[in-house]
């Protein structure tokens, strides 16, 4: 089926139009993306930019060190490099200005239910309460006064029950132990739900321009553009959460919005409260106060 399917000269062809000045590369297999635009900026930071996409991944990583569950043809999976100018303060919001325009690149799809997208503070993509994408970013020095930025991405097409199953018997990556009983995942979803037979392809085609056009963005001006559009995508908004640390609450309240470098703001008793993304999780609460459902809305 062509949808299972990357259609490499397709795919080239439609980006040299909308991400002019952008290397493209599409390969069957690679242990991850991530980690082969990380070797390539090390060895010359002028192959950026660069998207590459891989049909599979033997090795794909996720958040704290999780495998990125991934099947060929029921999920997509692409890297991006990008040298930006300052360093690592410089990147701030850089993982929510992703967000958003991963929401934006679906949403020129011709979805049933574009208003069931939202985002998850700091680097999930939620349909209908469920997670549908997640986005991983690395840094690498780029020489002086620049830093190379590698933005992983995947986005689960289709089958999002047996990538529940694959999540629920996969460790992390790295041998390390968390408490799922502690910390629930966040339900996966998948685009077939809003989207008849995703095309790996056109899917990709819709999301490189507007992430392109975001990193030049980001460069430019910093996350502060981005941050109106990130709180009218947030599917938390108004809702009472609790924030995560290591298994643990680090502090229960309702979810605000974020302020101008990307942290959550967090009403609690207490007063105001700013987390920033490091090792957290969110997740919501129910009126009693207890772990609830997920929820998604823009």
């Amino acid at each position: 089926m062509p949808s299972r399917q990357l259609d490499g000269d397709r795919i080239r062809s439609a980006l040299a139009a909308t991400c002019r000045d952008w290397q493209v590369d599409v390969v069957e297999t690679t242990g991850s993306t991530n980690l082969d635009l990380l070797a390539r900026l090390r060895q010359d930071t002028s192959c950026a930019p660069m998207v590459r996409v891989a049909m599979r991944q033997t090795g794909g990583r996720g958040q704290r060190g999780r495998a990125w569950q991934s099947v060929p043809g029921d999920s997509l999976t692409f890297s991006l490099a990008y040298v930006m100018p300052g360093g690592p303060a410089d990147l701030a919001g850089l993982s929510l200005a992703t967000g958003v325009a991963v929401v934006e690149g679906l949403s020129d799809l011709p979805l049933t239910a574009p208003h069931a997208l939202g985002l998850k503070w700091p680097n999930d993509v939620l349909l209908r309460g469920g997670k549908l994408a997640g986005i991983l970013i690395e840094t690498i020095p780029a020489g002086p006064g620049h830093i190379g930025v590698v933005i992983g991405i995947g986005v689960n097409l289709r089958r999002a029950a047996d990538v529940a199953a694959r999540i629920d018997h996969a460790a992390p990556s790295d041998g390390s132990v968390t408490s799922s009983a502690a910390v629930p995942a966040t339900p996966p979803a998948a685009l077939e739900s809003v989207l008849a037979d995703p095309d790996m392809s056109s899917v990709l085609i819709a999301l490189a321009p507007r992430l392109a056009a975001m990193l030049n963005r980001f460069a430019e001006q910093g996350f502060g553009v981005f941050r109106d559009d990130w709180e009218a995508m947030h599917a938390y908004g108004g809702a009472p959460i609790r924030v995560i640390e290591n298994g643990r609450d680090l502090l229960q309240g309702v979810a605000l919005g974020v302020d101008s470098q990307g942290c959550l703001r967090v009403a609690t008793h207490t007063g105001e409260r700013t987390v920033s993304s490091g090792e957290v999780s969110v997740r919501l609460l129910d009126a009693s106060g207890t772990p609830g459902a997920e929820r998604g809305h823009r």
